[in-house]
C-alpha cells in the first residue's frame, strides 16, 4: 500500500482548432482562476485545450464550475 498523494483537478473549459481561440476564452476566463492553454493530437488532428486549474479538492472544482457555467 501506498499513501495517498494529493491530487490536482483541472476543468476542461474548452477544446479548439486554432491557437487564437483557445487563448481568448483562457484570458476571458482569468478572472476564475488560473487557466492554460495545451496542445494534443487525437487521429492526428492538433487541438488546444483550455483548462482551469489546478483545483485543491473536489469542492474547488464544483464551486469553480458553479462559476465557470454562470459567467457563460
Amino acid at each position: 500500500q501506498a499513501p495517498v498523494r494529493p491530487t490536482s483537478i483541472y476543468i476542461q473549459a474548452g477544446a479548439f482548432l486554432q491557437y487564437e481561440n483557445a487563448n481568448r476564452l483562457s484570458a476571458r476566463l482569468s478572472p476564475l482562476g488560473q487557466s492554460s492553454v495545451s496542445r494534443f493530437h487525437i487521429n492526428g488532428q492538433e487541438f488546444f485545450r483550455v483548462r482551469l486549474g489546478p483545483l485543491g479538492d473536489v469542492a474547488a472544482a464544483d464551486a469553480t464550475l458553479e462559476q465557470l457555467i454562470a459567467h457563460g
